[in-house]
């Protein structure tokens, strides 16, 4: 487990428990969130979980422990642990700001039945993955289909998060309406890989051994990559033989969309780090009454070979420091609504 202070003397304090590291999607989190906390005068704090559950359990009843509590806690209900998380919590001062992950209704449903009071949650952020897991495999499909033009089915692999958490399990159902809607797709399994590139290619390779695979559908990059390693292994050429579609924006995904090796890194979903800060800072200085309960879904966007080189050009140097991030505020902007959109982040960062 890692902790951060990223920002100080501030109007406000802030406190992230992140349940990744400090590198890869997570980091990428955090490090938003840090560049807009910087612009908005936030005090943030980020404890880093390592992927592991018990210890984002661990590290809040620490937190609470030490006393001298933020004005806000910042919690992702990853593998659905934000009931403990929030039992812990129950009768603290602090507010509470979901990240990418929310309650589900039954999470809120039994925490209600329990008497933990949620009115502290003031508020969420997170992406239509459904939305994003429909294009991703419709980009498979189309790709394979001008492949395979005998009319033949084409077989596809899903290689899933987890069970449970929120935003793995609403991709997986974009997958599923997109087979749905195309009927020469077959979908061969839907295999959870726990967001692992190790754990993916030992699982693709095992279905590689047994059956043909057109198309490889993966929960996140590094799925993406681990049966990227697997197809190789096995004979094949991605782009020409097997095609493989991603999400996460990484630096290497973005690569191998540019080099033809993956139909589509979708994403953009890190920048809620950011997001997360600015709607802070509206709730905070709200000069506005009644419910302030804010809850934003917002759309992320492809990385196809179409628009890769743009992307690459505006956000491949992974500096955020460089976007200022108080231009997305409503107070401060005097809006009616937030543009959390690819193209206002590439405006900005362009600026």
């Amino acid at each position: 487990m890692t902790f951060a202070n990223v920002a100080h003397a501030a109007d406000f304090r802030v406190t992230f428990l992140n349940p990744g590291g400090e590198t890869g999607f997570w980091g990428d989190v955090s490090r938003t969130m840090a560049a807009a906390a910087a612009d908005l005068d936030v005090d943030l704090e980020i404890l880093h979980a390592e992927r592991q559950p018990y210890i984002m359990e661990a590290l809040l009843r620490k937190r609470l422990d030490d006393g001298d509590l933020p004005d806000y806690f910042v919690l992702v209900n990853e593998s659905q642990s934000a009931g403990r998380l929030l039992q812990l919590m129950d009768g603290m001062p602090s507010k509470v700001f979901f990240l990418l992950n929310k309650l589900t209704p039954q999470q809120k449903a039994n925490l209600e039945e329990h008497n933990i009071d949620l009115g502290n949650i003031v508020g969420s952020i997170s992406p239509d993955n459904e939305t994003a897991g429909y294009e991703m495999a419709q980009s498979l499909i189309d790709a394979a289909r001008m492949v395979r033009q005998d009319g033949g089915p084409l077989n596809l692999l899903a290689l899933t998060g987890d069970v449970s958490t929120p935003a793995g399990v609403q991709r997986e159902m974009g997958m599923l309406r997109a087979v749905a809607d195309n009927d020469d797709v077959k979908l061969l399994h839907a295999i959870p890989a726990d967001w692992n590139e190790t754990v993916a290619y030992r699982r693709a390779s095992e279905v590689f051994a047994r059956m043909p695979v057109d198309m490889v559908w993966a929960a996140n990059d590094d799925i993406a990559f681990g049966a990227r390693k697997a197809a190789l292994e096995a004979g094949l050429t991605p782009g020409k033989d097997i095609f493989f579609a991603g999400l996460n924006w990484s630096e290497r995904g973005m690569e191998a969309v540019h080099e033809g090796e993956m139909t589509m890194t979708h994403g953009g979903h890190f920048f809620a780090g950011a997001w997360s800060m600015v709607m802070l800072h509206d709730h905070f200085f709200r000069d506005f009454e009644g419910d302030v309960f804010v809850d934003v879904l917002f759309k992320m966007s492809p990385v196809t070979q179409q628009n890769v080189d743009l992307y690459l050009s505006a956000l491949g140097d992974g500096n955020w420091d460089k976007i200022d991030f108080s231009l997305f505020s409503k107070t401060i902007n005097n809006r009616s609504h937030y543009d959390f959109s690819a193209a206002a982040i590439l405006d900005a960062a362009r600026n």
